[in-house]
């Protein structure tokens, strides 16, 4: 017998003598908290369900990967050391993922994506995307811009100058930023 196939007899056997198991179910309606990260799955067998089930599975401290299945949808979930602390290891539709490596944070559902870094926020939603930081909004920086441009005056040897005369082009600008920006 070679060695690889010892191996992964080895294997198979420390696998038999290891107490973990294996569920597929379904989410249980409603009972997403997103607080602790965890949900409640019904076994396909029809037993009871199974409640606490942790989302997170990548590191500890609401750090890492963060899977959020949709309500009913169909999920794998595992228990490690025999029946104790399960933990999602797959689903079948998304709600939402939050993945937070150190201090960036990314979150994303169906409508939009949300990525914040300290007090810097970067949003893409379906209609508009935003960018903002603690003290300042790119929509409102634009929009004084504009503003600014429209009652632009300069000195002349006569006396200030009047309006521009592009103004309606800077007023103009001002609306089509909404299309584009949020606050």
């Amino acid at each position: 017998m070679n060695r690889n196939i010892m191996k992964i007899k080895a294997g198979i056997r420390a696998l038999a003598n290891t107490p973990y198991i294996i569920v597929s179910g379904t989410v249980v309606a409603g009972s997403l908290d997103e607080g602790a990260y965890t949900i409640s799955v019904l076994p396909s067998n029809d037993s009871a369900p199974i409640e606490q089930v942790m989302l997170t599975t990548v590191t500890e401290n609401d750090k890492g990967v963060v899977l959020f299945p949709k309500d009913k949808s169909n999920v794998i979930i595992g228990c490690v050391d025999g029946l104790g602390e399960w933990v999602l290891l797959r689903a079948g539709e998304l709600e939402k993922v939050i993945v937070t490596i150190g201090n960036v944070k990314y979150e994303m559902d169906e409508t939009q994506i949300d990525i914040q870094n300290g007090s810097t926020v970067f949003n893409i939603g379906t209609a508009v995307f935003k960018m903002n930081t603690a003290s300042e909004s790119l929509l409102q920086l634009l929009q004084d811009l504009i503003t600014g441009l429209t009652l632009l005056t300069v000195p002349t040897p006569s006396g200030p100058s009047g309006t521009p005369f592009n103004s309606a082009t800077f007023t103009a600008l001002l609306s089509r930023l909404n299309n584009l920006l949020g606050a």
